[in-house]
């Protein structure tokens, strides 16, 4: 079963807050989890107009470095 929620410590709520990170970025980031490995990708989606770089975390969990509106 594929999964459908995205969690967030309180830890990385805060820090989306403080660094203004777009909330399209959440919403975004389950399309590329399949493509992420342990390098940092740098995706934008055109239509969101967000840029996200992302990788995966050696717990096997995405990892969002930054991401920005464009």
């Amino acid at each position: 079963m594929k999964r459908s929620t995205l969690s967030l410590s309180l830890h990385a709520a805060n820090r989306m807050l403080q660094r203004e990170v777009p909330v399209e970025a959440l919403s975004l980031l389950p399309m590329v989890t399949g493509l992420l490995n342990t390098t940092p990708l740098r995706i934008v989606f055109k239509q969101a107009q967000v840029t996200l770089v992302a990788k995966m975390a050696d717990d096997g969990r995405p990892r969002i470095i930054s991401a920005w509106r464009n």
